[in-house]
């Protein structure tokens, strides 16, 4: 594919859309929407589109409708990585996009991407280029909504990073419950993922990836839009 061709890229994941465009194999004008808020009637029908969608239906027959187009991401692709997961067929398509865009990053090397946002996503992609899978654990606001949901008398928390080790009543509780649990379970796996491979890189992305603090750790960097870079890599290895 020419690199000066423009094409929308979409990833709708479960409660939010991105909506970015590639032009000269750049992507720029990312927006972030609402789920159910994606202006389709306001863009330029005659540009194709690739999309990711892990929601309804819907969304994608009205994209498929709209546009003259169109390139949803399936299993069925090819891939710019060899893929050595067992089961390609049940791989969540932003967990795909993840894969495709660190497949095409510090080559050579051990690769890493953890996407937090509804879930914890690690896809990790090895030196040699093959896609080996990874893990999927609840977010911060599913594990907030689960103890909420699941007892009785233990209220729904607002998100809220919090350093403290030791809660001093029921709120603080929660929240260092959550927040900290969470931190220090990533943690815990990049560490083991170092432990494999030693000169491991990562990628930090999706909407929780703010809250995760960095520090001055090596090798780690954020990339707000990697699901869109890897949406874009599995267009390009397609066209």
């Amino acid at each position: 594919m020419s690199d000066f061709k423009e094409v929308y890229l979409l990833d709708a994941g479960n409660t939010h859309i991105k909506l970015g465009i590639s032009q000269n194999g750049v992507i720029q004008e990312v927006e972030r929407f609402n789920k159910g808020e994606l202006p389709i009637a306001k863009l330029h029908r005659n540009i194709p589109i690739a999309f990711s969608s892990v929601i309804e239906q819907s969304l994608k027959d009205e994209l498929h409708r709209y546009f003259e187009t169109t390139f949803e991401i399936t299993p069925m692709l090819s891939f710019p990585f060899k893929m050595a997961y067992e089961s390609p067929h049940t791989l969540g398509m932003d967990r795909l996009c993840n894969a495709a865009a660190i497949s095409r990053l510090h080559q050579g090397k051990a690769r890493l991407a953890i996407d937090l946002g509804t879930c914890i996503k690690f896809d990790f992609v090895d030196a040699q280029n093959n896609y080996r899978g990874g893990s999927i654990s609840p977010g911060l606001q599913m594990r907030a909504k689960a103890m909420a949901h699941f007892t009785e008398k233990l209220p729904e928390i607002v998100i809220q990073a919090n350093s403290k080790l030791i809660g001093t009543n029921t709120q603080s509780c929660l929240e260092i419950g959550t927040y900290l649990g969470w931190q220090k379970e990533i943690e815990g796996l990049v560490q083991a993922y170092i432990d494999l491979e030693p000169e491991l890189i990562v990628y930090l992305t999706g909407g929780d990836a703010s809250y995760f603090d960095l520090g001055q750790k090596n090798g780690i960097f954020v990339h707000e839009n990697l699901t869109l870079e890897g949406i874009l890599a599995l267009y390009q290895a397609n066209e």
